[in-house]
């Protein structure tokens, strides 16, 4: 590789020379501020089993009176999608935000954040009652739960779904951010059943991505924020993505988001570059943000990408959730407190 890349003139770095190094250093915890529960399994020095997240989602449930859990359907091998609420009162008659995690399996850092988030809202409520009082919350610590068991069970950089779309050479999955029904299959895509971005054979084909579309249209109209939470590249992303155009709101969701990311720099340091995907990343058509924005009509739209910047990539260390967690509940408090100021 490195011959041929000479031969085309092509300067390049390894940025991570030996990468099953880091997988086996990923399964050491992390040196822990806190003691873990007798009451659940989830702790935040490690990555833990989405069984941990949801003897979490069990405890939260059992014992804060404004929590409840839904299983809002099943993924292709079976397993529940748990999402946690969080509502005072009940769950409607509030504005509401969403938050969900793990929709690539192998960005392990996100339902470890997304679940930290989780705890931080509830378990520290008093310290910011006025998220709860004022709005509804939903977490989805995984909106894919097959892919995640089968990155940590068979093949850690697994990205995608774990559907069979009778490929011939039996490559299995679609990555589920490119398979949701808004400009579906427009570029930054692929047809080939064997490519990590594979949008499967028509938009909405995976039933995870179903139940999280029905789930949200279930209270269509008292959505005001969405988050899909990736990693990696430090970057705060905007719609649309199918597209180098942006929506008409674009510059509200960019100046709204830039206060965030400037929340979020104080925490640690760390600097998250705001943009559209394109201008950040690449075209990808059949996004769940772009769903989310274009046809859900959420107005406050984002899809995160978590540390690092290439250093680790997907393999970040344990000693790195807390942090990055923390930063990411910046975001999010500055964030929702100008959504809710902007409420009539």
């Amino acid at each position: 590789m490195e011959a041929d890349l000479a031969a085309r003139g092509l300067s390049f770095e390894v940025i991570i020379p030996d990468v099953q190094e880091l997988i086996e250093n990923e399964k050491v915890k992390a040196v822990s501020r806190e003691k873990a529960s007798a009451d659940h399994a989830m702790t935040w020095d490690e990555y833990h089993t989405l069984d941990d997240m949801y003897s979490y989602l069990d405890y939260l449930e059992a014992t804060y009176d404004f929590v409840s859990t839904e299983s809002i359907g099943s993924t292709t091998e079976g397993r529940d999608m748990r999402v946690a609420k969080i509502c005072k009162g009940g769950c409607g008659g509030k504005k509401a935000v969403w938050i969900d995690g793990g929709i690539h399996a192998r960005e392990w850092i996100s339902p470890a954040t997304v679940t930290w988030m989780l705890r931080e809202l509830v378990e520290n409520d008093a310290e910011h009652s006025d998220l709860t009082e004022t709005l509804d919350w939903y977490f989805l610590p995984s909106a894919n739960p097959d892919g995640y068991a089968w990155s940590r069970d068979h093949n850690r950089m697994w990205r995608k779904t774990r559907s069979d779309h009778n490929s011939i050479l039996g490559c299995m999955g679609v990555d589920a951010n490119r398979n949701w029904g808004f400009h579906w299959n427009e570029g930054g895509s692929s047809s080939d059943k064997c490519s990590d971005t594979y949008h499967g054979p028509e938009a909405f084909s995976e039933p995870e991505n179903v139940n999280v579309r029905d789930m949200l249209n279930t209270r269509r109209g008292d959505w005001v924020f969405y988050n899909s939470i990736h990693s990696y590249s430090q970057l705060i992303l905007l719609p649309w993505g199918y597209t180098d155009d942006v929506p008409n709101d674009y510059d509200e969701m960019y100046n709204l988001f830039m206060k965030g990311s400037d929340a979020l720099t104080e925490v640690h340091g760390k600097t998250y570059e705001v943009g559209c995907i394109p201008c950040m990343l690449y075209i990808a058509s059949g996004s769940s943000a772009d769903w989310a924005h274009g046809d859900a009509l959420i107005p406050y739209t984002t899809s995160m990408e978590l540390r690092d910047t290439g250093n680790y990539g997907f393999l970040l260390p344990p000693e790195q959730i807390i942090p990055t967690a923390e930063e990411v509940w910046a975001f999010h408090l500055t964030v929702i407190r100008e959504i809710m100021a902007m409420q009539p």
